[in-house]
């Protein structure tokens, strides 16, 4: 009696609540995919000033989670999967000429890859409906061959799923990475050079960017006289006020060069006649000064 039993097809209701079990992994496989893809959505791509950055990742956070899941597919396969083909036409934010920061995190693919990357993710939305919207219009799970049918499904279902969400995790855990080594690097003596001095860790100087110009100017403001500033006065002042600020930072010999190496100021030779002495005079470009005079308040 014992193997007879064994070999007793189940009943519907048993059948039911294998579907039932089924239906219900499948969508709480959807719901962490989601919830994955919304932290990776709301933090793929984040700019603004150092200030103002932590305000901008709880907005796109706060976005995000009214997103649908259709929704956050688009802006998954539009924003951060490109293919070789494609070129980032993406403008940059444009700040207002203060520090600017921005992390975007995008993955590879070559253009078959791309195009069945889009395809399956569509797939996967269309999915996610059909389990949601119209499961039951497709199975009947109230007879035995329905539920045998809706079984085997949800199986299928399931296995394309988990492979969604283990890829999903995959290019978050590499997002992750990637902030890490950004975080990391932002400690380090080097990034404070970029940020603050303008100087790359190749020694290059972004002379627009950088303290010594800074300094120049910031003494230009405060020393100018009849729009020139006297560079010895200047200097003084800077070696007072900025000692870290020096020429040789910057890989030049003098103050002059570094005028000269920036391509930033004028200069004028004048000689002083009571001191007997050669002095030198700079101000900045004309354009350059105008556009900081509009950026004023």
């Amino acid at each position: 009696m014992a193997s007879q039993a064994l070999l007793t097809p189940a009943t519907p209701l048993e059948l039911q609540r294998d579907v039932q079990r089924k239906l219900g992994q499948c969508l709480l496989r959807l719901q962490q995919y989601e919830i994955l893809l919304k932290a990776l959505v709301a933090h793929g791509d984040i700019a603004g000033p150092p200030a103002g950055l932590q305000a901008v990742r709880d907005a796109q956070l706060a976005c995000a989670k009214k997103k649908t899941l259709g929704t956050l597919v688009g802006m998954l396969t539009e924003r951060h999967l490109t293919s070789a083909e494609e070129e980032d036409s993406t403008d940059e934010p444009q700040g207002d000429g203060g520090i600017w920061f921005r992390f975007r995190f995008q993955v590879g693919l070559d253009a078959s890859q791309h195009q069945a990357t889009t395809a399956a993710l569509k797939e996967l939305v269309d999915l996610r409906n059909e389990l949601v919207h119209h499961f039951l219009q497709r199975f009947n799970i109230w007879e035995s061959q329905g539920c045998i049918d809706a079984d085997a499904y949800l199986d299928a279902c399931y296995e394309a799923i988990d492979g969604h969400y283990l890829t999903l995790r995959g290019w978050a855990q590499g997002m992750d990475e990637a902030r890490a080594l950004m975080a990391s690097f932002m400690s380090t003596a080097t990034f404070e050079d970029l940020l603050v001095n303008g100087i790359a860790p190749d020694g290059t100087v972004d002379w627009s960017a950088s303290g010594a110009v800074r300094c120049l100017r910031d003494a230009e403001n405060r020393l100018a006289t009849e729009g020139w500033t006297l560079l010895s006065t200047a200097t003084n002042w800077i070696r007072a006020q900025h000692p870290d600020q020096h020429p040789q930072r910057y890989g030049c010999g003098s103050w002059r060069q570094v005028i000269h190496e920036s391509r930033q100021f004028e200069i004028r030779r004048t000689v002083n006649i009571e001191q007997g002495c050669g002095e030198v005079w700079y101000r900045s470009h004309q354009e350059e000064a105008s556009m900081q005079g509009n950026k004023s308040p």
